[in-house]
C-alpha cells in the first residue's frame, strides 16, 4: 500500500494523470454538449467575427468541477489529506462558485439569450459565499476587523468578476490563468505547502488540457461554469498563499478587464450614452481597434507571464 501511495501522490505522477483524464473528459464533453445542443449564445452587439462563434459548445467548465471532485474524493479516501482541512475547504468554496456560474450558464443556453442569472442575484451570491469562504475556510473573525474582513470579500467578487470578464477570446481566460496557476505551484513549492501545491498542479493540469480544445479557433468554451470556478480558485489561493495583496499586480489583466466595464459603463450613463472604450470589456476595445484574437491574446499573456514573474520576485524579498 505505501508502494502504491508513493507512486500515487507523486506530485508530477498526479499532473500527468490528471492532465491525461482531463483531456478525455474534454473530448466527451464537447460529444456530449454538441449533441444535447448546449451552444454558446453571442450578444448581438458584440464583435461581427464572434457571430461564427455561435452554437460552439459551452459549459465545458463543468469538467473542471467533475476532475475537481473525484480528485477530491480519492484523496480523503487513499490520503490524511486534510489534517488541516483548510485545503479541502477551500476546493469545496471553488466548487461552489462554479455551480453558481452552472446555473448562469444553464439559463443562458436554455432561453436562448445572454442574460442568465439577474446580474444583481449572481452579485449576491458571490458576496455572501465570499464571507462564508473568509469565515470557514480561513477561521476569520469578523469582530477582529470588519475593514480587512469587507476588503477580502471585495478582493474576492472583484477577482471572480474580473475573471469571468477575461473569458472572451479563444483561449484568453485559460491561457492567463494557466501562467497565474503556474505563479501559484511555484510559491507553494518554495513555501513547502504540499496541501496547496497539490491543488494548483490540479488546476493547471486541467487547464492546459482544456487549451488542447480551447485555443483559437475553440472547440468548447468554458462558460461562467469555469470562469466563476477559476475566479474563486485565483482569489481564495491567493489568500490561502498570503499573496492576495499582490493581485491587483500578477492579475492585472483580470484588473483591467473589470476596470473598463466599470469605466464604460460610468462614463455611459455620465455623458448620455457616450462610450469611453470602442467596446468593453477591454480585450473587445483592442478588437474593434483591428487586433486579431490572437494577438491580443498573446499580448495579454506576455503581460501576465511579466507581472507574475515581478510577483515571485517581489515576494520572495518579503
Amino acid at each position: 500500500m505505501s508502494k502504491l501511495y508513493n507512486i500515487l501522490f507523486n506530485p508530477l505522477f498526479l499532473f500527468f494523470l490528471i492532465f491525461i483524464v482531463s483531456v478525455i473528459l474534454f473530448y466527451v464533453c464537447i460529444i456530449v454538449l454538441h449533441n444535447i445542443q448546449f451552444g454558446q449564445v453571442v450578444r448581438d452587439d458584440g464583435p461581427e467575427t464572434h457571430l461564427s462563434k455561435a452554437g460552439t459548445p459551452t459549459m465545458g467548465g463543468i469538467i473542471f468541477i467533475i476532475v475537481f471532485l473525484i480528485v477530491e474524493f480519492f484523496l480523503l479516501i487513499l490520503k490524511d489529506y486534510v489534517n488541516g482541512t483548510m485545503a479541502l475547504k477551500i476546493n469545496i468554496f471553488i466548487i461552489i462558485f462554479g455551480f453558481i456560474g452552472m446555473i448562469d450558464d444553464y439559463l443562458k443556453v436554455t432561453k436562448k439569450n445572454t442574460k442568465g442569472l439577474p446580474s444583481i442575484f449572481k452579485l449576491i451570491l458571490q458576496i455572501l459565499f465570499a464571507g462564508f469562504g473568509l469565515i470557514i475556510c480561513f477561521n476569520y473573525n469578523t469582530m477582529s476587523s470588519i475593514i480587512i474582513f469587507l476588503i477580502l470579500i471585495f478582493i474576492i467578487v472583484g477577482t471572480n468578476n474580473g475573471v469571468n470578464f477575461t473569458d472572451g477570446l479563444d483561449g484568453l481566460c485559460t491561457l492567463v490563468t494557466i501562467v497565474v496557476s503556474i505563479l501559484y505551484v511555484l510559491i507553494s513549492l518554495k513555501n513547502n505547502d504540499i496541501e496547496l501545491l497539490y491543488i494548483n498542479l490540479l488546476v493547471l493540469a486541467i487547464l492546459l488540457a482544456f487549451l488542447i480544445y480551447n485555443h483559437y479557433p475553440a472547440r468548447i468554451f468554458m462558460g461562467d461554469t469555469g470562469s466563476l470556478f477559476l475566479g474563486a480558485y485565483v482569489a481564495f489561493m491567493a489568500i490561502a498563499l498570503k499573496i492576495e495583496y499582490f493581485l491587483p499586480i500578477y492579475g492585472f489583466i483580470y484588473m483591467a478587464e473589470v476596470v473598463s466595464v466599470i469605466i464604460q459603463v460610468l462614463y455611459f450613463k455620465a455623458t448620455g450614452g457616450k462610450r469611453f472604450f470602442k467596446m468593453a470589456p477591454i480585450h473587445h476595445h483592442f478588437e474593434k481597434c483591428g487586433f486579431s484574437e490572437n494577438k491580443i491574446v498573446i499580448l495579454f499573456t506576455l503581460v501576465t507571464i511579466i507581472v507574475c514573474a515581478l510577483t515571485y520576485l517581489i515576494s520572495g524579498n518579503l
